[in-house]
Parts: structure tokens; C-alpha cells; sequence
């Protein structure tokens, strides 16, 4: 939230927020405690403040904020953090008050002045837009939306009360999310949705709001947009989960790619755009776009009679170790990438498949020789300046994958292991 300019005659009002970060500012101006300041007392005020309506009981409190630490005399260090915050609130910049009051086991925040805190504003808005309906429940889900700018009190992550209300304050967004998208579906209000989206899926990226995301992009007719959206997204889960993107984003690129039309050219066009900047090695293609190509070459296999295998190739540390370091992978996997681009032939076809895999389909060539295939890239890595880590494959006939009943009882894949740790 933006800092106000105070002038006089503003009414003197705390604004309170915790989503993406604490902050406080008091008529205007920003209030903050000492690098020095005690967390635990930071912690009471942000609990009072959650609780400012009921209060909270000073049992939940030594609880929350000790748990099994509270020592001898919880009492006395719970007061004793009272005291303190009293005092900090202070020299913060706020008048001298009681604020903090304790009345039949109860705490409760107590001010001359109003307290605007954007959770708890949150959590209003979402319990009226439950008991209202038409405009007025769309209109509290909005105003609930706008609040929710990131994760509750990210400088508290660790501590389990935050961890608990994270959860459930995340579970309200994303049902407000949703209803608000069916919403603006119906509405026609696709670039709002669309905005909708695209903050859901920078808070949660992982949570697969990116669909929803192409679906606004493709009633807009904004195909290449939406295409872009696929492949980021494509490559965030590639890289960070280490999974292809699923089934529903997959459906999505053929929606795209059934949309995206070339204008009216001639041949002399398709040439240019057939042509291929490196005209040697393998060729590199997307995972929607390769299982395209298993599916056709199988076809083409069962007609012709050519053996086609499907190679999984894998990096790893030593003895088969997983490379966590995920900057150290990320530079391995472009450095084997160019490798296994320059040591199968033109005629085969790989992708990423994994944070630290690639697939490869071998075209016309025996199961015999998918070894002497695999060694050659070995070799090629081991002379690579740069190139560390242990490759280990897998393999299997393409047909037989894509057709089981072909498959003979008890086969399994043939599977190879060598290193490739340049010493």
C-alpha cells in the first residue's frame, strides 16, 4: 500500500498490513520498530490484531507464542512481552496509550483510534459475500480479491499459527478466485478475467491458473500470447517440478495451435520456414509437439515394418545421485543438450522430458544398437569442457509402448548404465 501524505484535519487511522509482507502506517506516516526489536512482541501485536474483534485468551497466547518454551512462570513472560510492546509501540511513533488490555483471561487490542488491517478486511468481506447474493456478493468478492496481494506474514512462514491461517486464508482467495472467473466468464469481462488469472498464477504458479489464463487469452483471439503463456509455463514445471506439462495444458496447445493460421504464401514461403538454422544432428522439439511425432512415426512403423525406440536418457551425480543443486543442473542439462543435438543422427527427434531428463525416439535402428548410440553421446560427454555428472539410460520399442497387446508377457525395457564424470 502506498504511503499517505497526512494533512490536517485527516482522521488519525493505524492501517495494518501483513499479506505480502508486514507494515504499519499511522496517520499518514510509516511505523516501524528497532532492527533489535523482540520478535515475540511483534508477534503479540500481529495476534491482537487477528483478533480484534473477540480477542484472544492469554492461554492461546503463551501457547502460540512459547508452546512447550513458556518456562516456569508463563505468566510473567507474557507480561513481560506486553510491557515491552506497550513501550515499542511508542517510540514507533503512536500516542501513549493502553492498547493492550487484559480482562477475564482475554486479550484484546485497545485504541482511541481505528484499526484498518487488510486480513481481517479480507476475512469480512469473504463471511458478507457469504451471506449475500447477486450484485452485492459479486462486489464483496472483488473487494476481498483486490486485498489478497500474497501470502500472510511471509517474515513468519515458520511459525505453525502463521502456517495454519496461511492455509486458510489461501483457500477463501481461490474459491473467490473461482467464483469471480465463472463471473466474468458469463459477463463477457474477459480482460478482467484474464487479470484475475494472471495474479492467481504469479502468487500460486504451481496451481495450474495458467489454463484458466489461455482460456481468457484464446476468447481474446490473442493466440501467440497464449502460446507464450503454454511454453513459460512448460518450462517453469519442466524446471522446478521436473514433470512435463499435463494432460489439460496439453489440450490447450492443440487449441492454440488449431487457431494460430499463416497468411496466404507460396512455396518459396514454406521453404524459408522449413528451413532449419543447423542442418546436422538431432532435431530438438517440444514435448507436445514429440508426442505428436511417437504417435505418427508408430503408425508409420506398423506399416513399414522399421524399428523405432524410444530412449530415455537420464543425469544424475554419482552412483545415480539426484543433482540438487538446481543452477548446476539447469547448466548441465543446456551443455548435454547440445551434446545429444551433435551425437545421434538427423534423422532422430529428442526432448526435454524431465529437470534432468531427455527423450530421444531412434528411427530405424535395432535394439542392439541403441547402445552403440548411447555410448557415442558418453563419449562426446566425457570430452565436453564443462560437462559433470554420471548418464544412464533406458529403452524400449516405440510400437510396443504405444500398442501393450504387442508387448510379449515379462518383457521388460533393456536398461544401460555408464558414467560420464569428467575427472
Amino acid at each position: 500500500m502506498e504511503e499517505q501524505i497526512y494533512s490536517p484535519g485527516m482522521q488519525e487511522i493505524l492501517s495494518v498490513n501483513m499479506f505480502s509482507g508486514f507494515s504499519m502506517t499511522y496517520a499518514g506516516k510509516k511505523i516501524a520498530f528497532s532492527r533489535s526489536s523482540n520478535m515475540k512482541f511483534i508477534q503479540l501485536l500481529l495476534l491482537l490484531f487477528l483478533h480484534a474483534d473477540q480477542g484472544i485468551s492469554k492461554k492461546e497466547l503463551i501457547d502460540t507464542l512459547y508452546g512447550w518454551n513458556a518456562g516456569v512462570n508463563p505468566n510473567k513472560n507474557l507480561n513481560n512481552v506486553i510491557y515491552r510492546l506497550k513501550k515499542q509501540l511508542v517510540l514507533a511513533g503512536l500516542p501513549e496509550e493502553e492498547y493492550v488490555v487484559l480482562e477475564s483471561g482475554m486479550c484484546r487490542w485497545s485504541s482511541s483510534f481505528p484499526v484498518e488491517t487488510d486480513a481481517v478486511r479480507f476475512t469480512e468481506c469473504i463471511s458478507m459475500a457469504k451471506e449475500s447474493a447477486g450484485a452485492g456478493r459479486i462486489g464483496f468478492l472483488r473487494t476481498a480479491e483486490r486485498l489478497y496481494t500474497g501470502e500472510l506474514l511471509p517474515e513468519f512462514s515458520t511459525e505453525l499459527w502463521v502456517i495454519e491461517r496461511n492455509l486458510q486464508l489461501k483457500g477463501m482467495y481461490q474459491q473467490a478466485v473461482v467464483e469471480l472467473g465463472e463471473y466474468l466468464r458469463q459477463a463477457g469481462e474477459y480482460q478482467e478475467e484474464l487479470r484475475l488469472y494472471r495474479k492467481a498464477g504469479k502468487l500460486y504458479p504451481f496451481d495450474k491458473w495458467q489454463i484458466q489464463e489461455i482460456d481468457c487469452l484464446m476468447l481474446l483471439k490473442e493466440y501467440k500470447e497464449a502460446y507464450d503463456v503454454y511454453r513459460n509455463t512448460a518450462k517453469l514445471y519442466c524446471e522446478e517440478l521436473g514433470v512435463p506439462p499435463g494432460p489439460e495444458m496439453v489440450s490447450r496447445l492443440r487449441r492454440i495451435e488449431s487457431q494460430i493460421k499463416n497468411p496466404v504464401g507460396n512455396f518459396e514461403d514454406l521453404k524459408e520456414n522449413f528451413r532449419e538454422q543447423k542442418n546436422t544432428g538431432a532435431y530438438y522439439c517440444l514435448y507436445p509437439s514429440f508426442l505428436d511425432s511417437c504417435q505418427l512415426l508408430a503408425r508409420v512403423a506398423e506399416r513399414s515394418g522399421r524399428s523405432i525406440f524410444l530412449m530415455l536418457l537420464n543425469l544424475t551425480e554419482r552412483m545415480g545421485k539426484e543433482i540438487t543443486d538446481s543452477e548446476k543442473l539447469e547448466t548441465q542439462m543446456e551443455i548435454l543438450k547440445e551434446v545429444i543435438r551433435s551425437s545421434f543422427r538427423r534423422g532422430d527427434l529428442f526432448t526435454t522430458y524431465s529437470k534432468s531428463q531427455y527423450m530421444i525416439i531412434l528411427v530405424g535402428t535395432e535394439k542392439e544398437n541403441c547402445n552403440k548410440a548411447f555410448t557415442r553421446c558418453l563419449d562426446r560427454w566425457k570430452q565436453t569442457e564443462g560437462a559433470k555428472g554420471e548418464l544412464s539410460y533406458s529403452v524400449e520399442s516405440l510400437v510396443k509402448m504405444l500398442n501393450p497387446e504387442l508387448s510379449q508377457e515379462g518383457e521388460t525395457p533393456d536398461w544401460k548404465r555408464d558414467s560420464g564424470i569428467n575427472r
